[in-house]
């Protein structure tokens, strides 16, 4: 098994460091246009994992032919997030960068699973699609079990409980209008406190952006691997992800995946403004898509 990384910056390197301690696969390669920096991560994670002894390689550089043989690709690649930014902000400038990675996927790692990390995370797991030719199972988004850990840390404070012991599932847009429905979490809430969850929930990432200056990294990285266990086979448990849903939209849903990527799309049990609010955030991903389709190609 093999996954290799693209962009070595604080997320990509916390998701290599993590595949390497849980010992998912046999081979990583971390790419980055700054390849030396890609270079000495590399080596640092290799002598990390002979302090566990870890049977992992990895190897890293600015070369794309070291994604070859790839089982899954993971793509960081990409701007952060910088306090008083959107995810929208970053749209077309990211967007560049994705489409040309998801085209040397295409090119060194044509039977690989994408897992896009990359903001605005919807709109660039379609731009990923479109420009990898992948089919729509190939390419899936983390976000959704992001904002749920999100979520089960603000519910955790809120009850004062252990968070292991929570259940949430966050599905929508990967943005301040995600669904966080009480039908898909195990804590019966007061209308105050669902109102303070959705609202802990939807700003957790701003508020580490704001206190760190630039975008979390340990959690989505760790959100990031938990879907590569997934896809090889460690667990067949619901998670949430962006997938897509159609040639002009890509969002947040429960699923199941596999070996081929994306298995099981299931139903969502929405009331009628969480509908609602789904319907005007999902309007929202298309315009952005349409504007990507005007300018990108």
């Amino acid at each position: 098994m093999k996954i290799s990384v693209v962009g070595a910056g604080n997320v990509g390197a916390s998701i290599a460091y993590a595949l390497c301690m849980r010992e998912l696969c046999d081979e990583i390669a971390l790419v980055d246009i700054f390849g030396d920096v890609a270079r000495a991560k590399a080596i640092d994670l290799a002598q990390s994992s002979c302090v566990f002894n870890a049977k992992t390689s990895v190897c890293g550089g600015d070369d794309f032919v070291l994604i070859e043989g790839s089982d899954i690709v993971i793509v960081t690649a990409g701007s952060p997030r910088k306090e008083g930014q959107t995810r929208e902000d970053l749209l077309l400038k990211n967007a560049v960068v994705v489409k040309q990675t998801a085209q040397k996927i295409a090119e060194f790692a044509k039977n690989a699973v994408i897992i896009v990390v990359t903001n605005p995370l919807d709109v660039m797991v379609w731009t990923a699609h479109k420009f990898s030719g992948f089919s729509k199972n190939k390419v899936i988004g983390m976000a959704g079990e992001l904002d749920s850990a999100r979520c089960r840390y603000e519910l955790a404070l809120l009850k004062d409980k252990d968070a292991s012991k929570l259940r949430a599932k966050i599905v929508g847009a990967h943005n301040d209008e995600m669904i966080v429905s009480a039908s898909n979490i195990s804590e019966n809430l007061n209308e105050n406190e669902l109102k303070v969850l959705k609202k802990e929930t939807s700003t957790g990432g701003a508020k580490i952006v704001k206190l760190l200056g630039t975008s979390a990294y340990y959690a989505p990285a760790a959100a990031a691997v938990k879907m590569c266990e997934m896809i090889v086979g460690k667990s067949d448990e619901i998670i949430s992800a962006s997938v897509l849903i159609d040639d002009e939209l890509s969002c947040g849903r429960l699923v199941r995946l596999g070996r081929d990527g994306l298995k099981e799309i299931l139903e969502l049990n929405l009331d009628e403004d969480e509908q609602e609010q789904l319907n005007k955030s999902e309007a929202e991903i298309r315009k952005n898509i349409k504007f990507l389709k005007e300018n990108l190609e």
